[in-house]
C-alpha cells in the first residue's frame, strides 16, 4: 500500500518555489526602497521594508500555490496584482494617505510585474536546470 503525505520531493519544490518568491519580494523590496528614498514625501519608516518582505513573501507563495500552472505572463500578472493590492490594502488601513497608497499600488504593481517575469521565466535555471 502506497503512503499517502508529502513527500520529499513534494516538500523540496515547495521550500524552491517559497524561495522564488522570497527572491522576487526581495528584489522587489530593494528597488521600493530606493524609490522611496528619492524624495522626503516618500519616506517611510524602517519596519515598512521588514513588514514588505514577510507579508509579501506569504501572500506571494499562497497566490504561487494557485498559478504555477498559467502561462509566464498571466502567472506574472496575477502575482503581481495580488501583492499589490493586498499590501496597500494593509496600508490604507494602517493610516497611510490614500493619495500616497494608490500612487505606490502603480509603482509596487510594476516593479513586481517585471520582476516576477525575470525571475519565473530564470525559474527553471534558478531550481538548478528542473522543470516544474
Amino acid at each position: 500500500m502506497k503512503k499517502r503525505g508529502i513527500g520529499k520531493f513534494k516538500l523540496r519544490n515547495y521550500f524552491s518555489d517559497l524561495l522564488i518568491v522570497f527572491l522576487i519580494i526581495l528584489i522587489f523590496t530593494l528597488i521600493d526602497a530606493f524609490i522611496h528614498s528619492l524624495s522626503p514625501e516618500y519616506a517611510v519608516p524602517d519596519y515598512y521594508f521588514r513588514n514588505k518582505i514577510i507579508f509579501g513573501t506569504i501572500i506571494g507563495f499562497i497566490t504561487y500555490l494557485f498559478i504555477k500552472n498559467k502561462s509566464l505572463f498571466t502567472k506574472s500578472l496575477i502575482f503581481s496584482v495580488v501583492i499589490s493590492v493586498l499590501l496597500q490594502i494593509r496600508y490604507a488601513l494602517e493610516g497611510y494617505n490614500l493619495k500616497f497608497v494608490i500612487e505606490f499600488l502603480f509603482f509596487h504593481f510594476l516593479i513586481l510585474l517585471f520582476t516576477s517575469i525575470i525571475i519565473f521565466k530564470s525559474k527553471k535555471y534558478l531550481k538548478g536546470g528542473r522543470k516544474e
